[in-house]
C-alpha cells in the first residue's frame, strides 16, 4: 500500500508542476494581450485557463484520494 502511496504522491506532484507551469504561461498571455488583441490569441488564453482550472480540480480530486484535504 505504501508504494501505491508513493506514485499517488508523484502524481500529485505532477499534477502540481504542470499547474505551475500553466499559472505562469497565462501570467504571460495575460501580459501579451496588453499589446496583441486578436481573437487567435484570447482562445488560446481560454483554452490555457480551462485547462488550468481542470489541473486544479484534478489537484483536488487527487488530494481528497489521499485524504489530505482539510475537511
Amino acid at each position: 500500500m505504501a508504494t501505491g502511496n508513493f506514485k499517488k504522491n508523484k502524481r500529485l506532484k505532477k499534477l502540481v508542476d504542470h499547474h505551475t507551469y500553466l499559472n505562469k504561461k497565462v501570467e504571460e498571455l495575460t501580459k501579451d494581450r496588453k499589446k496583441d488583441r486578436s481573437d487567435e490569441s484570447k482562445q488560446i488564453l481560454m483554452r490555457l485557463k480551462k485547462t488550468k482550472l481542470a489541473m486544479k480540480d484534478a489537484i483536488a480530486s487527487a488530494k481528497a484520494k489521499l485524504g489530505l484535504t482539510n475537511k
